[in-house]
Formats: structure tokens, sequence, C-alpha cells
């Protein structure tokens, strides 16, 4: 277990048998400093993940909650609908406002 874990460490690491060798060192340490950024993120976001957890799985608990929710009511609303009498002289008139552009320029 061992041999094969140094073995793994050396060929991603040693510079002269990794898959980078047949660049020049400046571009291997480009590279190779890009790929130890991408590791340090992802591991800290993998560790955050694990810690807000609770906080995570309440905030999706919570938007499932808010979308049954409204659905219930809308159903409900559904079923119980009742046709409300609107009388003729109270509907909705188009506005009477006129814009006279030529007068108020």
């Amino acid at each position: 277990m061992k041999k094969q874990i140094e073995s793994g460490w050396i060929a991603m690491i040693d510079n002269r048998r990794n898959a980078l060798r047949h660049l020049d060192v400046a571009s291997q340490h480009r590279f190779m400093q890009g790929l130890a950024w991408m590791w340090g993120i992802v591991v800290s976001l993998a560790v955050v993940a694990i810690f807000s957890f609770g906080l995570i799985w309440l905030g999706q608990l919570l938007v499932a909650g808010g979308i049954a929710m409204t659905v219930a009511v809308f159903r409900e609303a559904q079923n119980q609908r009742i046709a409300v009498p609107v009388p003729d002289g109270h509907r909705s008139q188009p506005s009477k406002c006129v814009w006279k552009l030529d007068s108020e320029a």
C-alpha cells in the first residue's frame, strides 16, 4: 500500500515522470501551480459543504415547503371556486386620460 501511494505521488509531482515532462520548466511550473489552486478550491468547497450541510438542507426544505404550500393554496382555491356577481356599473373602464404631446411640449 505504501509503495502504491508513493509511486502515485511521484507520478504526479515529479516533473521528470508526470505528463508535463515534455514542456519547459516554466510551463510545468505554471500548470502545476494552476492545478494546485484548483485542488485547493475543490477541497475547501468540499469541507465547507460538509460543515454547512445542515444550512443547505434547511434552505432546500424551506423552498420545497414553500412550493408545496403554494400548490396546496391554489388547489384549495380552485376547489372552492365561488362565482361572485359583479354589477354592470362596477366593471373597470379604460383610462380617460389623454396625453396631448403637441400642447404640452
